[in-house]
């Protein structure tokens, strides 16, 4: 997996209320992530890569990792995670949003890449999602509402993201497809009887292995 070093920068300055800020109905892209944790005054990292695609239309997601594949189906409100041929299915608990609450606000602004570069909102986590229990933040190109970044933190981890060559469109469909078996069918009975799991909704991340 691609190894991705993350620089935390401490932004401040004021805060000011923007228009609604929605991503792209369909897109993909590359992420690389890494994952600290601190125990027993120890550190732990680890990272993740995987291809993302997001398709706001149909109401799916996709991650395709190196030896994992998880389908977010929010017609069904279910999520398939498919690993060595086993497959889990649990229940969303959220539906999917495109758009940040039309209250978030910018609690910092970055110019990337000097004067022809991009200008970056960054919107603070426990504001715009204050249901995760994170801190944290979210960036995105002011140009667009394009993801570009996450840092989420609890008392004993800290995760960065990075969105990577992100394309529009999806390229192929299939990527939504879920193979049954592994997975089970669709069936009123198998949903029913799956307990309710915790789910994120947009912007964060949802839940990986």
């Amino acid at each position: 997996m691609m190894k991705l070093v993350a620089i935390a920068l401490l932004v401040g300055g004021c805060s000011v209320v923007v228009e609604t800020c929605c991503v792209p109905k369909q897109w993909e892209c590359f992420y690389g992530g890494q994952n600290a944790t601190f125990m027993d005054g120890k550190i732990d990292v680890s990272a993740t890569s995987a291809m993302h695609s997001f398709d706001f239309v149909s109401k799916k997601l996709a991650f395709i990792g190196q030896d994992y594949k998880i389908v977010q189906d929010y017609n069904k409100m279910m999520q398939y995670t498919i690993i060595q041929g086993h497959c889990t299915a649990v229940k969303l608990a959220a539906p999917i949003h495109d758009c940040l609450p039309a209250s978030a606000i910018v609690a910092s602004s970055l110019d990337m890449g000097g004067p022809d570069g991009v200008v970056i909102d960054v919107y603070d986590v426990g504001k715009i999602a204050p249901e995760y229990m994170y801190k944290g933040t979210y960036s995105v190109n002011h140009d667009g509402c394009i993801p570009f970044s996450e840092t989420l933190m609890t008392d004993g981890s800290i995760f960065t993201l990075a969105y990577i060559n992100i394309t529009s469109g999806i390229k192929d469909p299939s990527v939504f497809d879920v193979p049954s078996p592994p997975c089970p069918k669709d069936t009123d009975n198998f949903v029913n009887s799956l307990q309710d799991q915790p789910a994120p909704s947009w912007p964060i991340l949802p839940s990986l292995p």
